[in-house]
Formats: C-alpha cells, structure tokens, sequence
C-alpha cells in the first residue's frame, strides 16, 4: 500500500544556521548611480603619410614627397611620421551593470563576481582631443606647400566616445564585510577588471581594452532575506599603459597647409603605446535577489518493492565535514525515485538524505555553484529511527509481526518492503540489512 503524501512536489522545511554563505545576483541602478571623471588616452603611433593621390580614382588629390622641391615632382611618396593623439576631458554620466556577490556575514567575507559596468548606457560622451605630429620637412602638390619638419600640435575636434566599460577577468575577488548593526555591513573588494574604451574621430574607429589592473570598490550592503541592497562611494584613480604594437587600419585626415590650405593625407600607422587614466568619483547603487541552485537526483529506497511516488525523505543540507545542517529539504519522489529542490547556499557542502526507515546516506563535498545532481541509494531496516539496524528493530517488526493498517499493533515503519503488511519478506529485508549502521 502507498504510504499517503499531501503534496505532489517538493515541500522545502528552511532551518537557518549559523554558517550560510549566499549568493546574489545584483542589477546596478541608473537612477541613483554617477560617474564623474576625468578620462584621459594618450596614443603613440609611427609610420607613414602620403597623399591621397590616386592616378586613376584620384588624379588631382594631394602628392607627398620627403625633402623641399620647388620645382615640383611627380610621382606620390611616403613620409615618416610619429603622430600621438590625446583625449582629455570629463565625462559624467549614469551607470548601469550587473555583477554577483556571496555574502558570509560569519566569515566577514564578500566575494565578488562577474562584475560588469557600462559607463555611458544611455548614449555617448564627447572629449576634446588634440595630436602632436613630429615629421622631417616635406613637399605636398595639390594643394602646393612645403612642411617644415619638426613637431607640431593641432586640434582634431571632438572624440565621440560610444563605448566605455569595466569587465572583470580571472577569479572572484575575496574581500571584507563588517557588521555595521541590524542586517547592515560595510563591504571592501578589489576585482581586477579590464578598462574597454572605444571612440570615434573624423571617421577613424579607436578601441582599445586595458591591461587587467584592481578596481578598489567600497561601500554598504544590506540584507533582507531573499533580497540585498548596495550603494557603493568611491575614488576612482586608476592608471594603465599598454603596448600593443599593432597596425592601424589606413584612415584619411585633413590637415591645415602652413599657408592655410587643407591637404588630404592617408596615414600607415602602428600603434606602439597606449597610456589611459581615469580619475574622479563612481557611486553604483544596486539591488540584489537571492541566486537559487536546483539540486535533483534520484533516491533509491532499497528492498522497497512498492510504488515511490509521493514517499518523502528528508535531505540535510551541512557544511563539509559538519553534522548541523544548514538547511533541510522534505523532499516529495516521483514515480521513478527522483526529487529535485533549490536552495540559496553557495560553496562547498555535504548532502544527507534519511528516510523513514532507511538509513542516513551522506554525499560529502557537493559544490554548490552551480545545478547539481545527487543520488542516493539507502539501506532498508532501521525501524526505529536511530539510524542502526539491531535487536531494537527486530522487536519492533515482532510487536508488528502479521499487521496490517487498521490493526491495534500495526507500524507502518515495520513495513520495510511497502506491501502493506508486516511478513516474513520484511523480517528477511531486516536480516539482511542486520547490523548496517548509517553515515553521521
């Protein structure tokens, strides 16, 4: 006879311990967010100019030529040239992102993951931008004009910055979390991220992504069950150069004639260097709910020879190497054993399922990060529930020898094999099983 079972799923008991570690998953609030900083990229580039002549698409565009030639020249040649672009201004704005923390109040430790932050989610930023040009003298025809050589400044306009973003790389970051009172911590982390910036000048597209450098964030969370709150204040002062060393695709530029004409150059440029700051004030505001992990599998009920579903088992949820569970799962099986429940818990813990007449089986070391499965397969016979099968058990099957349900001395735990009687086949499913003890 199946044992009666209200529910069709999964009832989830919660037991809060005094060690829970939990995951958050965080969406960064624009509203109450700000960036306000000074973005400056320097650029140091070599290679070439040369006119933009072309003796069949282009026959009257500028030709270029090394050296002084009053007299003219013909033919179009290139000309060795260092031009290092700057961008400096402010740039203020309204983040957005999403990242992910395990909190550990006990531990008075936060770990932060997946950190990503879009700088400029609701548009563009435009910064000033200038370029100093360092080349030896040289003569351009159409427009006719000699370039003294030496190093020369110019303004190029503005820099449409379209994309400016913080990533993180390489492992979660580990930080501090200090009680502030009530469900309130101050929290110290520091991702390394990378910095990806990428803009816009006379047409020419600038990307370039940063070394991965530590972004010291700070600030309060708070905790309310299932939710989280952050607002995070800081001083931004970070630094990085890179050296890419790495070609430019050919772009056209217009520059000025020293006698007030505009030339129309293509430049053959590698980048050698990049050099980016940013310094100034980011304050994120998010709100966090609880990152739920599904733990199934399947439980087998051994020597039960009658239909599973709807049986339940209780599964512990402790920390590894521990006996105290954190959380308990009444779990409800379906027809084929299988159970499934979620739970908040992040890391590393060990899973123990007890049945009511089964003993206790525990699956250590279960990572929690991610869906999991588990299975469990129990040992038949411990009647009484003290998790051994012995002489206390055989008493008990006597007391219930040959009842059935509805009987003065029927037990239902006596029941080992589920047909709804207590025989001969549940005193042999105890003799075999005699003397087994369960896990902790």
């Amino acid at each position: 006879m199946r044992r009666p079972f209200a529910l069709a799923v999964l009832l989830l008991l919660v037991c809060v311990s005094t060690v829970a570690q939990r995951k958050y998953d965080f969406v960064v609030n624009p509203a109450n967010s700000q960036m306000n900083v000074n973005l400056s990229l320097q650029a140091f580039t070599s290679g070439t100019l040369i006119g933009n002549y072309d003796p069949n698409t282009n026959p009257n565009g500028t030709r270029t030529k090394p050296g002084v030639h009053l007299f003219g020249f013909t033919g179009n040649y290139p000309v060795p040239v260092q031009v290092n672009p700057s961008v400096e201004g402010n740039v203020v704005s309204a983040p957005a992102g999403t990242f992910s923390m395990v909190l550990h109040p006990e531990a008075n430790q936060v770990i932060l993951m997946d950190f990503f932050s879009d700088l400029l989610p609701s548009g563009t930023a435009a910064v000033p931008a200038r370029a100093e040009f360092s080349f030896d003298t040289f003569t351009t025809r159409n427009p006719s004009a000699i370039y003294p050589g030496g190093t020369y400044n110019t303004s190029l306009g503005d820099v449409v910055v379209r994309a400016l973003t913080i990533t993180q790389t390489g492992d979660p970051a580990v930080g501090t979390l200090t009680p502030l009172g009530g469900n309130r911590y101050a929290f110290a982390v520091a991702p390394v991220v990378t910095l990806y910036v990428r803009a816009e000048l006379q047409g020419s597209v600038l990307a370039t992504t940063s070394n991965p450098n530590p972004l010291a964030l700070v600030g309060e969370v708070g905790i309310a069950g299932d939710t989280a709150t952050i607002l995070s204040a800081n001083t931004i002062d970070w630094s990085d150069v890179d050296t890419p060393n790495q070609p430019i695709p050919r772009f056209a530029m217009d520059l000025p004639t020293p006698t007030g004409d505009t030339a129309h150059f293509l430049f053959d440029l590698t980048l050698n260097e990049v050099r980016t700051r940013v310094n100034g004030t980011y304050t994120i505001a998010a709100s966090g709910s609880l990152s739920l992990r599904r733990v199934s599998g399947t439980i087998t009920l051994g020597d039960y020879t009658a239909p599973v579903g709807g049986l339940n088992v209780a599964i512990e949820v402790r920390p590894a190497g521990e006996t105290t569970p954190t959380e308990t799962h009444l779990v409800a099986l379906n027809d084929a054993g299988e159970y499934q429940f979620e739970t908040g818990l992040w890391g590393t813990f060990d899973l123990s399922a007890k049945g009511s007449h089964w003993l206790r089986q525990t699956v250590g070391n279960v990572v929690l990060d991610k869906n999991v499965q588990v299975d469990f397969a129990l040992t038949n016979g411990d009647i009484d529930g003290d998790n051994e099968v012995t002489l206390f058990d055989f008493g008990q099957l006597v007391s219930a020898f040959g009842s059935m349900p509805g009987d003065s001395h029927w037990n239902p735990n006596a029941d080992l094999d589920g047909d709804g009687e207590v025989t001969l086949f549940d005193f042999g499913v105890l003799v075999r099983d005699f003397g087994a003890i369960g896990d902790e």
